[in-house]
C-alpha cells in the first residue's frame, strides 16, 4: 500500500473513533425510524471530513488518491460497524459510473454532492419478473413534450427509502429489441407520482418496493443518450462487482471468529486450525481478487469477466465464513449478548444467504465466466 494511503487509513481511524462518529453510530443503531435506520447523518459526518471518495479527482470531491486508499476505507468501515452498503451505491457504485460515462455537468453537479452525501442515491434495476435477466425490463419512459413520464415497478432495491435520486432503467423502445431499447434516467425520488414501501428482510437492512406512476422528468433527468441503457449496465456492473465490499465484511467476520476460539480455547484443535487457515488463505485471495478488478478500473480498462470472478469468489467466501462462525461458535451465536462482535457475527449468519444473490447471483457470475477468458494477462498454451 502507498504510503499516502497509509497516512489516510490512520486519517479514518482517527475520524471513526472520535466521539461524534460514535454518538451518531449509537443514535443509528436505536433505528427510530423504524426501518434500518437512517444513516445519512452518519454519512454526512464523513463526508463533511472528506474520506468517502478518495479515489475520485480532487475537482469532483476526492482526493486524487489511487485504490488502495478505497480498500482501507471499506475495511475501516467494515470494522467500526459503519453501515455501507448505502454507501457503496450511492458513492462506489451510481458515482463511479457518473465518473466514467457522465457528462461534464453531471460530473460537476452531482459527484460533489454524492461524494459528502449531501446526495444519495440508490439503483432500480430489479423488477418483479426481472432480476438477473435485466434485459426483460417492463418500466417505460415515454416522451411527452420536453420531458419523459415513467410508469412502472422496481422490486428487492436496498436504500431505495434514504436516497435522493434513483438511477432507473426503463424501456423507451418496446419496438427494438430487448437491449437496444433501454435507457437510464436519474430521478428525484420526492417527485410525484413514486411510491416507496418497505419489505421486511432476513438480514438487517429491508428492501423497497417502488411505484412510478405517472411520474414527469425533464431531459435533464437523461443519463447517456437514449437506447444507450444496457452498455451503460454492463459498464457499471464491471465497477459494482469489485467484491471489495463482500471482502471487506468477510474479513471482519474471520477476524472476529478468530478471537472468539482464542478466548475459548478452541484453536487448540486441528479441525479448528486447519478450517482457518483455509478460510484465511480464501478470504486473502479475495482481497487480491478485487485489488486486481480496481486497478483494471483505475488503468481504464475494465473486464466484466474479471468483475464477475472476484464478485463471485468475495460472496461466496464471505458467506461460507458466517456460517463457519455459527458451526465452529455453537448456537449461542445466535441469541448475542452486549458484546458487539456477537451482535456482528448473529448479523452476519441472516445476512449470509443473500451475499450469493444481490448484486450478481453466484450461478449467473459463473456463466459470464463459462463464456470468457478471464486470466488474458496469464499465458496460454492454444
Amino acid at each position: 500500500m502507498p504510503p499516502q494511503s497509509v497516512d489516510f487509513a490512520n486519517e479514518v481511524e482517527e475520524i471513526l473513533t472520535a466521539p461524534e462518529t460514535e454518538r451518531l453510530l449509537r443514535e443509528l443503531a436505536t433505528r427510530q425510524d423504524g426501518m434500518d435506520g437512517d444513516p445519512r447523518a452518519l454519512y454526512r459526518h464523513l463526508g463533511d471530513a472528506g474520506i468517502l471518495a478518495p479515489s475520485w479527482p480532487v475537482e469532483y470531491g476526492g482526493r486524487g488518491a489511487d485504490f488502495t486508499a478505497t480498500v482501507a476505507l471499506l475495511e475501516k468501515l467494515v470494522a467500526h460497524r459503519i453501515p455501507q452498503n448505502l454507501y457503496c451505491i450511492s458513492v462506489q457504485n451510481v458515482g463511479s459510473l457518473i465518473l466514467a460515462a457522465g457528462s461534464e455537468q453531471q460530473r460537476r453537479t452531482l459527484l460533489p454532492a454524492l461524494a459528502s452525501t449531501e446526495l444519495t442515491s440508490c439503483i432500480l434495476f430489479t423488477e418483479p419478473g426481472n432480476g438477473s435477466d435485466l434485459a426483460g425490463i417492463t418500466t417505460t419512459a415515454v416522451r411527452d413534450g420536453t420531458g419523459w413520464v415513467l410508469n412502472g415497478r422496481k422490486t428487492y432495491n436496498l436504500k431505495s427509502a434514504y436516497a435522493d435520486i434513483a438511477l432507473i432503467a426503463v424501456r423507451t423502445d418496446p419496438q427494438s429489441s430487448q437491449y437496444e431499447g433501454l435507457t437510464l434516467f436519474l430521478v428525484p425520488l420526492d417527485a410525484p407520482g413514486v411510491v416507496i414501501r418497505p419489505i421486511p428482510s432476513l438480514a438487517d437492512e429491508q428492501f423497497h418496493d417502488i411505484w412510478f406512476t405517472d411520474v414527469r422528468v425533464d431531459e435533464s433527468a437523461l443519463f447517456g443518450q437514449v437506447g444507450e441503457g444496457w452498455s451503460l449496465i454492463t459498464q457499471m456492473f464491471a465497477a459494482e462487482r469489485t467484491g471489495l465490499d463482500y471482502y471487506a465484511r468477510g474479513r471482519h467476520w474471520l477476524d472476529l471468529v478468530a478471537q472468539r476460539v482464542d478466548r475459548n480455547g478452541a484453536r487448540q484443535s486441528d479441525a479448528v486450525r486447519t478450517e482457518l487457515a483455509r478460510h484465511e488463505a480464501r478470504i486473502t485471495a479475495s482481497k487480491l481478487l478485487s485489488c486486481q478488478v480496481m486497478q483494471n478500473l483505475q488503468d481504464g480498462s475494465p473486464d466484466i469477466a474479471e468483475s464477475s470472478f472476484a464478485k463471485w469468489h468475495c460472496s461466496e467466501s464471505a458467506q461460507r465464513i458466517a456460517w463457519w462462525a455459527l458451526d465452529t461458535l455453537g448456537q449461542d451465536l445466535l441469541e448475542p449478548g452486549p458484546d458487539p462482535g456477537d451482535r456482528t457475527l448473529e448479523a452476519a449468519f441472516r445476512e449470509a444467504p443473500g451475499m450469493t444473490i444481490s448484486g450478481g447471483a453466484s450461478e449467473v457470475m459463473l456463466d459470464i465466466l463459462s463464456s470468457a477468458r478471464v486470466f488474458t494477462h496469464a499465458p496460454r498454451e492454444d
